[in-house]
């Protein structure tokens, strides 16, 4: 090849690749995920998830779009790609809250290797036995949470705990009326009442574990449920 359409071919063909590599990453940031250095792929989950772990340990409110951005190794500006604001993207991490708690209510409550009444008790021991072993009275539910933090000032945020909660009591309206089916527990004019109760109980006796550092609200919850009122 001439040597002066050489000099002149290779600088052209590495500008014509320059151009290529950035349509491309260009493409993948506009159709639902960031390429970042070590070619991961960044799906918008993952920046759910990134959030989901920093509103669980911090709150919203003091949880800057930096950090979730940092927390998922993307730029700032892609956070923007996917969410219109930060109350959009909270919205976003409570709906994966949400659907990941009813699948493990529904494993846990709704299985058939046990009997309802038993799988109830076992449901509650394994949450306050992990608070124990593991999360050191802390985090609670992020349902929870958020309602302490947003609910009053927040109408998007307390219509989003209100539909998570309805959802939650939906399923254990479901294992009492088997439980009462079999004849595990006695009868209660209002199940969906009962059901209610618990998970109101439940998320007070959560947030009481928190003030205190200790798991004594939730054995009490447990032990008063279960010896006086589904004995």
């Amino acid at each position: 090849m001439d040597q002066g359409l050489r000099s002149y071919l290779i600088p052209y063909m590495q500008k014509c690749y320059l151009i290529v590599k950035s349509i491309l990453l260009l493409a993948n940031m506009t159709t639902g995920h960031y390429v970042c250095s070590v070619k991961r792929k960044i799906h918008k989950l993952d920046i759910i998830k990134s959030g989901y772990n920093l509103f669980y340990d911090k709150g919203y409110g003091v949880t800057g779009v930096s950090e979730i951005t940092d927390k998922t190794g993307i730029p700032k500006g892609s956070f923007y790609n996917h969410f219109k604001s930060k109350e959009e993207f909270g919205i976003a991490v409570l709906d994966f809250y949400i659907v990941n708690n009813l699948n493990f209510l529904n494993n846990s409550l709704l299985n058939d290797d046990r009997s309802p009444l038993s799988n109830l008790k076992k449901f509650f021991r394994d949450v306050i036995e992990m608070q124990e072993k593991v999360l050191n009275c802390s985090k609670g539910c992020l349902m929870g949470n958020i309602t302490m933090e947003l609910a009053d000032v927040n109408r998007n945020f307390q219509e989003k705990v209100c539909e998570g909660f309805d959802s939650a009591t939906s399923i254990f309206t479901e294992c009492l009326e088997k439980a009462i089916n079999i004849n595990e527990i006695r009868r209660f004019n209002d199940v969906e009442m009962l059901a209610r109760f618990i998970v109101n109980s439940w998320q007070g006796a959560s947030l009481r574990m928190k003030a205190d550092k200790s798991t004594k609200p939730l054995w009490d919850f447990y032990n008063m449920i279960f010896k006086r009122f589904l004995n």
